[in-house]
């Protein structure tokens, strides 16, 4: 660890604050960067939050999911610039505030993975093929959806666990409970759930990028104009009338012609 010190002075009278800390210029400049992306992400959360507001409630999760781990990261910024700052901390206090950055910093690429595969499962929901042409997309597959969440939450679970044990055996170490070379074996432990963690997101961005270049292969084959996920909150909110005890196909003909974004081909 870096030693900082800091010491507070008033000049003759003013009552001037003077901040001699004596970092190195990169540890003051990872907080000067710690602070620009705090900010920076505080604008993307806001700019969110409006945007949700066009969105209708039924399809708010992934945005929803979004916004909660951006929160997170940017707990994770402000923290970690506070920590660097700090003058003196107990071990205890070091251990505990670096586990909890360094788990929220890594929250962020899995969830926003999983809100990224959400949305899509939303946009597969618009697509509207011609005749002869059947089925759900790929990415609104509910089985993939199900097998979308559970690597994700296997990516937490073994994020957590790596967290969780090289942080009792640092904890152990410090109390003189178990030697150096226990505490390695702790180590060598957190490692190899760390490498599962990896893995796991690895495989979740294979299938981000698969889905993603399915879904577009989709989009290009449906029937109708190409900018139909421009009008995905109209669809979900228009309303047809027909009349049952006289409909004809020349009027479903004109219903589809009125409304080629919200009917379905059975």
């Amino acid at each position: 660890m870096l030693e900082k010190r800091k010491s507070r002075g008033g000049g003759g009278g003013g009552g001037s604050v003077v901040d001699d800390w004596d970092a190195p210029p990169l540890v003051k400049a990872q907080m000067a960067f710690e602070i620009i992306w705090f900010c920076v992400i505080l604008y993307l959360i806001s700019t969110l939050i409006k945007v949700m507001r066009n969105v209708p409630s039924r399809e708010r999760q992934p945005y929803v999911l979004l916004l909660v781990s951006a929160i997170f990261l940017d707990i994770a910024l402000i923290m970690d610039a506070v920590q660097i700052r700090l003058d003196e901390m107990t071990s205890v206090t070091y251990i505990a505030l670096s586990r909890t950055i360094r788990t929220l910093y890594q929250q962020a690429p899995l969830l926003f993975t999983m809100a990224g595969l959400w949305v899509f499962r939303r946009r597969s929901q618009l697509i509207i093929y011609g005749k002869g042409a059947r089925g759900i997309p790929y990415a609104g597959q509910m089985w993939k959806f199900v097998a979308d969440w559970t690597v994700t939450s296997c990516g937490l679970l073994f994020l957590t666990l790596a967290v969780t044990v090289v942080t009792v055996g640092y904890s152990l170490y410090l109390s003189d409970v178990i030697s150096y070379l226990d505490y390695l074996r702790f180590f060598e432990a957190q490692l190899g759930l760390t490498y599962v963690r990896f893995a796991f997101y690895s495989i979740l961005t294979i299938v981000f990028v698969v889905t993603g270049l399915t879904l577009t292969r989709a989009f290009n084959r449906q029937t109708g104009r190409s900018d139909v996920v421009r009008y995905f909150p109209t669809r979900l909110r228009t309303r047809l009338k027909f009349n049952a005890g006289h409909s004809s196909d020349a009027d479903l003909g004109h219903a589809l012609a009125r409304h080629p974004y919200t009917l379905r081909p059975s």
